[in-house]
């Protein structure tokens, strides 16, 4: 887990399930992880959904759609590096730290093979 100071400008707050991408049918993505052979896995629904989400950029964790069990399935079962960084909340207004999720592994979709 990593600490920083401030979020990034292009942090996205998901509010509500209409806030996720909506694609949800299979779709097989390469996964490249420094120091390892690329893999390939195929993702639906909310597993596809969260992995759109967090190729377009970094995501706050807090969220009243339940994204953490999600970004644990696909950190375990996946090898999907996902980064929790830790930004501290003003202690003024009481307001806690939270955190915010970026993808460190380089994700694509599989490319579609064309029929001669």
């Amino acid at each position: 887990m990593n600490e920083q100071k401030s979020s990034p400008a292009n942090a996205q707050r998901i509010w509500r399930v209409a806030d996720l991408p909506k694609e949800r049918s299979p779709a097989t993505y390469v996964v490249c992880n420094e120091g390892q052979e690329p893999s390939r896995v195929t993702l639906q629904k909310r597993l596809r959904q969260v992995l759109d989400l967090l190729r377009a950029g970094p995501v706050y964790c807090a969220s009243p759609v339940r994204l953490s069990d999600i970004v644990h399935i696909l950190k375990r079962d996946q090898a999907i590096k996902v980064e929790t960084t830790m930004y501290p909340g003003d202690p003024d207004t009481g307001a806690s730290s939270y955190g915010v999720y970026s993808l460190l592994s380089t994700v694509d979709p599989e490319p579609l093979e064309v029929a001669a």
